[in-house]
């Protein structure tokens, strides 16, 4: 296992294996106890897993377009709650694919410019009339019609984070776009919530099968502990960090899949000992927030 930095702490490995599935590795840092992939697959294989996916990007503006207006209104809700949202404001959208969250932004007043890697689905949210710019975000502050010296009220990463392969690099160069009072707000999955601890503890190891992560795609898997202590190592101040639940029906097509569980009896045992798992889990998990889920607020320190 190839010797790694952990991007929270510093930790140096050889580090620890977590979980194991189709050849690739979760390691949990025995320091600060981040959990990562190692070693990270390579960048063409992440980049044909759904970035450069045609039919996805056709998808999102099709059958998905529902949902992901739905996910998007969900984000709405979590910025309202914290008092981080007010018309007028400027928002960036990091990782901003169809645009979903800059339409329901723009129907409650607010200006969003989007940054997208995948360049079907940048298109497609352009023809929506939305300004999504392709590429990283580093490559949008670079360019001719670049961001660099714009400033935002908001910067957001919806479900991002865990996909980046430092995202370090990212936050560090968000924090160069707020304005003065500005914030960063993002989701993404709670390794330490209550379910996927359970799951883990009871089925992973004598199965091979983990409902949580979603391999090869999520190189990190952060904590509420975890998160925090990444952005106050870059100089971010953490205003609220709260869980909530992904919806039990995502893993049953995913993890949860045929194509996880097997055929037959021990598909159906295996998706039974779960859903019964799920039944208990979820209502302890949001009484005690320890959901699966997370929402992080923080501004510049």
């Amino acid at each position: 296992m190839a010797e790694r930095e952990c991007i929270v702490c510093g930790g140096r490995g050889p580090f620890a294996g977590l979980y194991e599935r189709d050849g690739f590795t979760l390691v949990r840092c025995p320091q600060c106890r981040l959990v990562f992939q190692d070693p990270q697959p390579g960048d063409d294989l992440l980049e044909r897993a759904y970035y450069h996916d045609e039919a996805f990007s056709r998808a999102l503006m099709a059958e998905l377009r529902e949902t992901t207006l739905e996910r998007a209104r969900e984000k709405l809700v979590h910025l309202r709650e914290a008092d981080a949202i007010r018309p007028g404001m400027r928002v960036l959208d990091v990782g901003a694919s169809s645009g979903a969250w800059l339409e329901t932004a723009a129907g409650v007043g607010i200006e969003g410019v989007g940054v997208e890697l995948g360049a079907s689905t940048a298109a497609g949210a352009r023809e929506r009339g939305l300004d999504v710019r392709t590429g990283t975000l580093e490559q949008a502050l670079d360019g001719r019609q670049g961001l660099r010296d714009e400033r935002f009220d908001l910067i957001t990463f919806w479900d991002v984070l865990e996909h980046l392969p430092d995202p370090r690099h990212e936050l560090r160069l968000a924090r160069t776009l707020l304005a003065p009072g500005g914030r960063i707000a993002a989701t993404f999955p709670n390794v330490d919530g209550l379910y996927p601890r359970l799951t883990h503890r009871l089925f992973a190891a004598r199965t091979g099968v983990w409902e949580y992560p979603e391999l090869p795609v999520h190189l990190y898997d952060f904590s509420t502990r975890t998160a925090r202590r990444l952005l106050e190592s870059l100089a971010y101040e953490v205003e609220t960090i709260t869980t909530f639940a992904t919806p039990f029906a995502f893993y049953r097509e995913t993890s949860l899949s045929p194509q996880r569980t097997g055929p037959g009896r021990r598909r159906a045992a295996l998706r039974a000992a779960f859903w019964g798992l799920h039944v208990v889990a979820y209502p302890i998990a949001r009484v005690a927030d320890r959901g699966n889920s997370q929402f992080v607020l923080a501004r510049r320190a």
